[in-house]
């Protein structure tokens, strides 16, 4: 009873984080997850979401989230 609903935000950074977790682990291919961030998500947020979590991405699978964040920047997604 005391507990309180998340804020969207945290959502959709969860969202967007769970995503590209599922890319670099190889759950999911590289265009499933480029339309999903892209259609799903504002590039604002998919910018501050990479840039928070840069590291911990590459080290899960740095070619992968180099190609990930190559067509994430032809979309326009800052970084």
């Amino acid at each position: 009873m005391g507990r309180r609903m998340p804020r969207p935000e945290d959502v959709c950074h969860d969202h967007i984080d769970a995503t590209v977790r599922g890319f670099l682990n190889g759950e999911r291919d590289a265009d499933w997850t480029e339309v999903s961030l892209v259609t799903l998500h504002p590039r604002e947020e998919l910018g501050i979401v990479f840039g928070a979590n840069a590291n911990r991405y590459r080290s899960i699978n740095e070619e992968r989230f180099h190609e990930l964040l190559a067509r994430l920047k032809a979309q326009g997604v800052p970084r």
